[in-house]
């Protein structure tokens, strides 16, 4: 009984995956992916490459650029500004807490890395495209 117990309490964990996303690879204003979809458990793992970004979440539409200090939303994320060096690439990680879809960006320039397609989707829906989205921080 115990062992049976205790085999369901760690199963999620044990079956909970890591994303591997790439902030700012190749000196570029780029998430690679840029889309993901994940389960809850699952940890998506932001790695800063180059110069200083962040991944905050923001709206879908509207006033998407620049995403505020802190993000937007429920279960909002944002791991501030990290600065990569030649020796240092940071790391962000978040846990997946719902299956809803999130849409994040990069805070620098006042919003210019955003409008230039430094964003990302968690969990994009056919409702709310991840295309949708980057043409919405764009325009914003």
């Amino acid at each position: 009984m115990f062992f049976s117990s205790l085999l369901f309490a760690l199963l999620p964990a044990a079956l909970a995956k890591n994303i591997a996303i790439s902030v700012g690879a190749n000196n570029g204003l780029t998430i690679t992916p840029n889309q993901t979809t994940a389960a809850v458990g699952d940890t998506l793992t932001f790695t800063f490459l180059t110069k200083n970004h962040s991944v905050t979440t923001t709206v879908f539409s509207g006033a998407v650029c620049p995403p505020p200090a802190g993000g937007v939303g429920p279960n909002a994320f944002d791991s501030g500004f990290l600065s990569a060096t030649a020796t240092d690439t940071p790391t962000f990680v978040y846990t997946v807490v719902d299956t809803a879809p999130h849409f994040a960006a990069c805070m620098q320039g006042g919003g210019s890395h955003c409008r230039a397609g430094m964003t990302f989707a968690l969990n994009p829906t056919a409702a709310m495209t991840y295309a949708e989205f980057n043409t919405n921080a764009a325009n914003s």
